[in-house]
């Protein structure tokens, strides 16, 4: 392994009593940059000192379609800006660790029919890479739920990174299919074909990382960065079906893991291989801390 990447903004915000407003109808973790952007720098050097070596800018929900919905549209070069700017900050003096600048999707986590036409997505990533070229080391196409809008994000970052991540999102009780319905290995197979150097799983349960592993393997270099979540029982799950939102199906099948037990299941991944392992939703400090400690 190479790479220990940091952990969920938005929650960890919220551990700590910052306000973060609703992501499905707001600007979620985005939220911060305006009213208190020390914590995110906080929460940046929080994960460095407990052993990350990747943090990944706060602009996860800075897109003109997200920002829109608080009349913040005009504000989207500057909040890019200013995600970069506590990266860095936090980043300062502290040898090997490197910026990850965060490719979101444009629309609503887990939506990918909202996601708009092709030429609305390429405008919206080449805006980004002009922003964030010569100021993060590498970038990472993150929580991507359709091939297609992967694919675009990662083919425009490769113009400027030589390093670029692809990160898919298969959230549910299965997890061999994207929430688009596209099969995991077709996807892996697109990012094999365009040159992503790292695809990895995240914003998913835990265990769904472990059980596609093989899947997984089949990239040119493999990672994951889980949500601190795991399936229930099999006699438990209640798969919802086609319809229901896909982050109710997710939280209405899975039970909160603890640090240590995060740790154990990214032992596995560890032990498999992969290139870099972090944490996402429900993830802190302190699962970098236990994962480091356990691989130790």
């Amino acid at each position: 392994m190479k790479y220990i990447l940091d952990t969920g903004m938005g929650t960890e915000l919220q551990e700590r009593g910052i306000n973060v407003p609703d992501w499905k109808q707001s600007i979620w973790s985005a939220d911060a940059l305006i009213h208190d952007p020390q914590s995110v720098r906080e929460i940046h050097l929080a994960n460095i000192e407990a052993g990350s070596n990747v943090i990944i800018t706060n602009n996860y929900y800075v897109t003109p379609n997200i920002l829109k919905r608080e009349n913040l549209e005009s504000d989207f070069i500057s909040l890019v800006q200013r995600s970069i700017d506590l990266a860095n900050d936090a980043k300062s003096g502290r040898d090997g660790v490197i910026i990850a600048g965060s490719f979101p999707p444009i629309e609503t986590s887990f939506r990918p029919d909202l996601t708009p036409e092709n030429n609305q997505i390429t405008d919206f990533y080449n805006d980004l890479l002009e922003i964030m070229k010569g100021q993060v080391d590498i970038i990472i196409c993150e929580t991507m739920s359709s091939i297609r809008e992967g694919k675009i994000a990662c083919e425009i970052a490769l113009k400027e990174f030589d390093e670029v991540w692809l990160s898919w999102t298969t959230r549910g009780v299965d997890g061999s299919t994207l929430i688009s319905g596209e099969p995991l290995e077709d996807a892996i197979m697109v990012g094999n074909e365009i040159g992503a150097k790292c695809q990895l799983l995240n914003c998913t349960a835990t265990d769904l990382v472990t059980d596609h592993l093989e899947t997984m393997k089949k990239a040119n270099a493999f990672g994951a960065y889980a949500n601190s979540h795991a399936l229930k029982e099999p006699d438990e799950i209640e798969d919802l079906g086609e319809g229901v939102d896909a982050d109710i199906n997710h939280y209405h099948n899975c039970v909160k893991l603890s640090p240590e037990e995060y740790a154990k299941q990214a032992k596995i991944w560890f032990d498999e291989g992969a290139y870099v392992i972090g944490g996402c939703c429900q993830t802190g400090p302190d699962h970098i801390r236990a994962f480091v400690e356990i691989i130790s």
